[in-house]
This record gives C-alpha cells, structure tokens and sequence, in this order.
C-alpha cells in the first residue's frame, strides 16, 4: 500500500503510472491494484469477506468513476466533480467506512486511511489532474523551513490558548527520541499526508482560482478544516475546532512557502506529535 500511495509524488514513476492509464483503465486498474493489498492479507489471516472487498472497490472507483464519467471543464478550478468527490471521501473518513475491514492480528484501521491517501493522489494526478496539487515526496531547505516557520508562530498561539481553554495540559510522558520518532512517522503517514493532500493540495489550490485570493482560500479552508474536527468528544467540541482553525491557517502558509504538501505535512505531524507527547489530558 506504502509502494501504491508513494507512485504519483515520485516523478519517475508518475511518469511510468501515467503512461499505462488510458481509457477506461483509469478506473478499472487503481480499483484492481487498490484490492491486492487486502487479498494478501486475507490470504495470510484467513480473514476475508466479500463485503470487504466490495467496499474496498467502491471506495477505489469511485472517484476515478466521477471525474470519467464527469470530465472536469477547467482543471484549475473547483468543479461540481469535485464537490461529489470531497464529500464521498469526507463521508468514508467521518462515518468510517472503511473500518472493520483489517482485524487481524488487531485493529487496523490505519489501512483505511492510506487506501483512501492511494486513491485520492492517483484520482487527482491520473484522472482529474489539480495544478499545483504539491504531491511530490521531496524534503528540501525550502521545505524544512517552512514547515520550522510555521510550526513556531502556531506553539506559541496554541499553547497558552490550549491550556487557557482547557483542552489541553502539560502533561509529558516518557519520551525517547525513538518513541518521538516512531510517533511522528505514524502521524506523519496515517494523518498529515491525507488531511493536507485534501485541504490544502485539493480544496486551497482550487478554490483560490475561484475565489481569485489565495488568502480568501486559505481562510475559508482553514474554517473547513477547523469544523473537520467538531465531532470529537464531547460533541460539539467547539476548543478543538477553534485551535484546528488556527493550525489550518498555519499549514496553508507552510504550504504556500514550501510549495509542497511535505512543508504543511511535516508541519501537522510535529503539531500532533508534540501534542500527543507533552500536552495530552
């Protein structure tokens, strides 16, 4: 799945992906490769339900299915297409739809949310290519930079907001720099890259050239990503909403300056990982 989900941000082999999709295989060959993963799983753990796979494969074709059927006009700006396709995967992530389908040896859920990083990076490189999407898996000073830049600006606003607010406390645990690594990379992959391909590669990029400001984009992107997070308990947490607001802003300004989606990664992942380590009540 790590090999599937890296091929469109590898220039080499986006080329050679590209290449073999025409037509109708747009569709039908992400949805086939999109289910190997779980046949070898279920064949190792014995495992297996059609209902599974099936939704394994809706959820693989139906983008490529929207943006087939439904060419998009003008490939720079936020289309109808893209609204059905924002809320298909909005829906599957937020009522979890692709949970229960990895049981073995225990929950991993995780695997739903690097199905749906697979898919939505070859929907929006393959099929309905976004301008100035950032997938490209590339760490230059540029990048690093932004990504330190933004991170500082928001701890030093979230922070005392967090603890005035009540949402979070200091509250350090035993912390390794292996624990710290092995907690950042977890986020880093199974949160930061989906979230951020999703609001600032997908919805920001588009929406600016519709909204004519890159600014107004990110604003507006920001609030989105901010209520992303209302259903949290207890429902509706309105201090996490708040504080994702202000951390949405500062991962669109990563994104603008590294002009990648590894500068508002990286940024996401080091939020969350402090937080998780330090500051959780």
């Amino acid at each position: 799945m790590l090999l599937f989900m890296a091929a469109p941000g590898i220039a080499s082999s986006r080329l050679w992906v590209q290449e073999q999709l025409k037509g109708w295989g747009r569709v039908a060959i992400p949805a086939a490769l999109w289910c190997i993963p779980y046949l070898i799983y279920a064949a190792g753990t014995g495992d297996f339900h059609w209902l599974a796979l099936l939704r394994i494969a809706f959820v693989s074709a139906a983008l490529p299915l929207i943006y087939s059927f439904f060419p998009v006009a003008d490939v720079a700006r936020f289309g109808w297409q893209d609204l059905a396709s924002a809320c298909l995967l909005a829906s599957v992530l937020l009522f979890h739809q692709l949970g229960g389908i990895w049981n073995v040896p225990a929950n991993l859920d995780f695997m739903g949310r690097l199905l749906l990083v697979g898919v939505a990076s070859w929907s929006w490189t393959f099929v309905r290519r976004v301008p100035e999407l950032g997938y490209e898996f590339a760490i230059t000073p540029k990048i690093l930079r932004a990504a330190a830049l933004n991170f500082v600006p928001f701890a030093l606003i979230a922070i005392p907001a967090g603890v005035a607010l009540h949402f979070i406390a200091w509250n350090p645990r035993r912390v390794t720099i292996f624990s710290f690594c092995l907690d950042y990379l977890e986020i880093f992959l199974f949160i930061a890259i989906l979230e951020e391909m999703f609001f600032r590669g997908f919805l920001q990029t588009l929406l600016a050239i519709n909204l004519k400001s890159a600014r107004a984009s990110q604003i507006l992107v920001s609030c989105l990503f901010g209520l992303f997070h209302i259903l949290h308990a207890p429902f509706p947490n309105w201090r996490y909403v708040l504080l994702a607001t202000v951390a949405g802003w500062f991962y669109g300004s990563a994104f603008l300056q590294g002009g990648n989606l590894m500068a508002s990664a990286l940024t996401h992942a080091m939020v969350d990982t402090v937080w998780r380590m330090f500051f959780t009540r």
